[in-house]
């Protein structure tokens, strides 16, 4: 099936979610930036900075929204250098900071678009993907 574009007019918003790997009292978890070694930490700030910033609508921990899919796409592949996960998704921002969706550092929340472009960029581990 293939996805229409969005009419004129229509502001698109599209999110680089990530998050990393890490092991933590013998358990391998995932996180986003809060957790990260400061080597790692270094790493992904390096990314971040590389990814365009005029059309970077918000940030947050382990989220970067765009209002195209261009910088979008081209910021989910920096961030997939360091990251181990990394989806793009289409989202909206909502109404509430309750139920399913990602909060940026401003405190703006956002929800996925459904039926909206969504593509995992790069996929964590076997065991990630288990549970």
């Amino acid at each position: 099936m293939e996805r229409q574009s969005p009419p004129v007019g229509t502001h698109q918003l599209l999110a680089v979610i990530y998050g990393f790997e890490v092991w933590s009292g013998g358990e391998r978890r995932m996180m986003t930036e809060g957790g990260l070694s400061a080597s790692m930490l270094g790493m992904l700030r390096s990314q971040l900075e590389s990814a365009a910033k005029r059309t970077r609508v918000a940030q947050g921990p382990g989220l970067l929204v765009f209002d195209n899919y261009k910088d979008a796409r081209q910021a989910a592949q920096a961030v997939a250098s360091v990251a181990t996960t990394v989806e793009l998704r289409e989202v909206t921002p909502a109404t509430s900071g309750t139920g399913e969706g990602w909060t940026a550092a401003d405190g703006a929340h956002y929800r996925a678009v459904a039926g909206g472009i969504a593509q995992i960029v790069k996929a964590g581990t076997a065991a990630d993907r288990s549970h």
